[in-house]
């Protein structure tokens, strides 16, 4: 299964009370404001901070989206001579990559108030804050360094012409870019964001692969000993989950299959020119499902999402950021020869191209269009990519393009409800600290091993909830939480530093704290089913005993959804297509653009990342072919 995180929670500014020359100044603070009301006040006299600004090096931190971001600043004549980001626990691919961005933005400018990077902007505000409490560690005015905003100039007209133009540079357009520069087109790539890889550093997924040259070597020939080692193996477990109403191929699931087909070659692929995968049989969390380096949870599709966009410009390919592609360019017989692209700039570029590939992801940031095909999620709150705005889809109808799978039912996972200010997604702790979730009376709801997303989702619209949900686990959960021997990850190490995960003495305390009538009751039957080794009234097998001897560890909770799942009609090779089945010539799509492949099948939805790398490698594969 796959998740979605994002990086892009709006804040506020707390300054540090501890300064040193050279020590490390702390700054914890709230981020729920937007990032131009973020108060960069001065803190006055504070003992230990100098009376004027002082030449050294000076350390800063702040909240990030993940942990403390800590930064060092250089002051040397009274001025900043230096910023640099010496932690930042952020999103691999996504914080990691705007956090160096804004620093240098910062210290071009000398000023605080600069924009920050589209797509991460928790970590934009983060850098901000934290060089903030340098300067005031420094003893100096953060009010000096607070010029205001101001806006971008320089842009100017731009003509090109290039074989193949994509308009979002996400995980299927990187895919794409790489595959067609490799065949020698030439290709340019827009990014509305100021970083590339839309949900793909958010992904938290193994490779749904079957028949690579990677598994072989695993299975010595023991393919038939697990369906997920070849592809009809695969399909016949996905063939369980079709829903009658949705199938439109008589259980065929030609959309799967194309996927299934391409998924061996495509992580082969990947494996070859470098991207790195997490040895198989490692440990036995994983089975035989391949994932990227450094293995689950850990960052592997950051770290893949990086690769590619450097592999893209080592080819020759340009990914021109901050650049949202705003209307297709059609002849009068209806082929796609180009786009119109806006820059923050304001730049304006006219691009004509033999194919015009629409990669830019998919709606749930956009709420009128929550509203229009998803209405009963219109009061919700989507956790998901901030470029997921719909411009794609829009643009594809405009074009004659044909929408499907509108207003199916949809996931969601864990997120704190921030004790530290910053939503911290938490959708697979069930796996990594043993314990159970209960609602707003202390009662549990459902089964989150059999169905975490569709469990969660619903949950969350049944009213009898209470809209408050809360993880209980005890003192083991709270260290496997910290370091998880199994799936060899500690991404959820920053929860009880946050304040996110908190003790209490007694399942009474925190009833009686947390108003959970109903807890002391659900833990007792809840233990009594685990020390029986039996299956609980929703059906969840292999319980884990809650001891509460040392008293609870209580974690906040809320489930969010996070990707819509309705798109573009396209076929097996990312053509899109019109109300009557026929392609539009010149334009191709994949990714969350289209939608979920598995939904197209009848399926309901399961594995997107997994789609957006298979259908852009096939969606380029049709390109080629066809230019």
């Amino acid at each position: 299964m796959e998740f979605n995180r994002r990086d892009f929670i709006k804040g506020t500014l707390a300054l540090g009370s501890i300064a040193a020359v050279g020590g490390l100044a702390g700054c914890s603070s709230p981020q729920n404001q937007s990032p131009d009301s973020s108060p960069l006040a001065d803190t006055g006299s504070i003992p230990g901070i100098p009376e004027s600004f002082t030449d050294g090096k000076w350390i800063g931190t702040a909240m990030g989206h993940d942990d403390d971001l800590i930064v060092e600043v250089v002051v040397a004549g009274g001025d900043l001579t230096s910023v640099r980001v010496l932690r930042c626990d952020d999103t691999i691919g996504i914080g990691t990559t705007a956090a160096p961005i804004m620093a240098s933005r910062i210290l071009e400018t000398k000023n605080l108030d600069v924009d920050t990077v589209t797509g991460a902007t928790t970590t934009s505000i983060a850098v901000r804050n934290a060089v903030a409490d340098a300067i005031t560690n420094a003893g100096g005015s953060v009010s000096s360094f607070s010029l205001g905003t101001t806006a971008p100039t320089g842009g100017a007209p731009q003509n090109l012409e290039v074989d193949v133009a994509l308009a979002g540079a996400g995980t299927a357009g990187l895919i794409a870019a790489v595959r067609l520069l490799e065949a020698g087109k030439s290709v340019v790539l827009f990014e509305k964001q100021d970083i590339a890889g839309g949900s793909m550093p958010m992904t938290y997924s193994g490779v749904a692969a079957a028949e690579s040259q990677l598994q072989s070597n695993y299975a010595l020939g023991r393919h038939d000993e697990n369906p997920m080692f070849n592809k009809a193996g695969m399909l016949a477990v996905m063939s369980k989950y079709l829903v009658p109403e949705n199938d439109r191929f008589d259980g065929a699931m030609p959309y799967q299959t194309a996927m299934y087909d391409n998924s061996g070659k495509l992580v082969d692929w990947l494996h070859g020119m470098g991207v790195g995968f997490y040895s198989l049989g490692v440990n036995p969390a994983y089975g035989v499902t391949p994932y990227l380096a450094p293995g689950c949870y850990m960052g592997g599709c950051g770290y893949a999402k990086d690769f590619l966009v450097d592999r893209v410009g080592a080819l020759g390919g340009q990914i021109i950021y901050a650049t949202e592609v705003t209307e297709l360019v059609q002849e009068a017989d209806g082929r796609v020869t180009g786009l119109l692209a806006q820059g923050r700039d304001g730049s304006s570029w006219t691009v004509g191209a033999k194919a015009v590939c629409l990669t830019t992801g998919g709606f749930a940031a956009n709420p009128d269009m929550i509203a229009e095909y998803y209405p009963e999620y219109a009061d919700y709150k989507f956790n998901c990519a901030p470029g997921s705005t719909g411009e794609g889809i829009l643009m594809g109808q405009k074009a004659g393009g044909a929408i499907e799978c509108m207003g199916r039912e949809l996931g969601a996972f864990l997120s704190t409800t921030s004790q530290a200010g910053s939503n911290f997604e938490i959708a697979f702790l069930y796996q990594t600290t043993p314990g159970i979730i209960v609602n707003a009376s202390g009662a549990q709801f459902g089964n989150m091993m059999s169905d975490n997303h569709g469990m969660l989702g619903r949950g969350l619209r049944d009213a009898a909830n209470g809209g408050a949900f809360f993880y209980i686990t005890d003192e083991s959960g709270r260290i496997t939480t910290n370091k998880n021997e199994l799936y060899a990850m500690d991404t959820y190490k920053c929860l009880e530093h946050r304040g996110d995960m908190v003790h209490y003495d007694s399942v009474e305390e925190a009833a009686e704290a947390l108003g959970l009538p109903e807890l002391a009751s659900t833990i007792e039957t809840h233990n009594a089913h685990a020390l029986a080794g039996e299956e609980d009234e929703f059906g969840r097998k292999n319980l884990p005993y809650i001891d509460t001897y040392s008293g609870i560890w209580v974690i906040s909770c809320l489930p969010t959804f996070y990707l819509t799942t309705g798109g573009l009609a396209i076929d097996t090779a990312g053509r899109v297509l019109t109300e009557a089945g026929e392609s539009i010539a010149g334009l191709y799509a994949a990714g969350d653009v289209c939608g979920s492949i598995e939904e197209k099948d009848g399926r309901p939805y399961a594995m997107g990342f997994d789609a957006a790398m298979n259908y852009g490698y096939l969606m380029a594969e049709a390109v080629i072919a066809d230019i």
